[in-house]
């Protein structure tokens, strides 16, 4: 009887232990979609920055972009980035860091196994904080960009800015 009781328990305790195990991978991604993926990475302001930021000739030849508007949008690129130079190396060093930290892309470490606690924790905390400094810079460098552009090639930036799902 005593044996049976505890095979009792056994079960029961596996079955929590089960339970326990399939809920944290759910609240581990729904923390992820609050912080890089779901809120500051969707956003088409910081997706055009990283266009202008790492794709220049790209984004200007895509939109289609005159010699007189590409120097407009230098001019306001180089402005922004005087204006913001400690916050954007902030910026790009806190995102290598934490791209080292996710084992080196979406689908990296953290979702494996590797990487995540508290450093995690306190690296997704700095990035948002960043991002609270550096949002309205975002917004005012894409209100400025969009007011060089025609309503075709505004069209035309709003599509490549558009958010796209992971794989697609």
């Amino acid at each position: 009887m005593k044996l049976t009781k505890s095979r009792g328990n056994l079960v029961r305790l596996g079955i929590a232990a089960a339970a326990i195990a399939m809920a944290i991978p759910t609240s581990a991604s729904a923390q992820r979609g609050a912080g890089a993926r779901g809120g500051f990475a969707n956003s088409p302001e910081i997706r055009l920055w990283t266009e202008l930021d790492q794709r220049f000739d790209g984004f200007t030849e895509h939109l289609s972009l005159s010699e007189e508007q590409t120097g407009q949008v230098t001019a306001l690129v180089n402005g922004f980035r005087d204006r913001n130079k400690n916050t954007l190396g902030r910026f790009q060093s806190l995102m290598a860091e934490m791209r080292s930290r996710m084992g080196g892309g979406a689908a990296g470490g953290a979702r494996r196994g590797g990487g995540g606690g508290a450093g995690n924790r306190q690296g997704m905390q700095d990035f948002r904080n960043l991002m609270q400094q550096l949002t309205p810079a975002f917004e005012t460098l894409h209100a400025d960009v969009s007011a060089v552009l025609d309503e075709e090639q505004v069209k035309s930036m709003t599509r490549l800015l558009q958010q796209r799902r992971p794989g697609g």
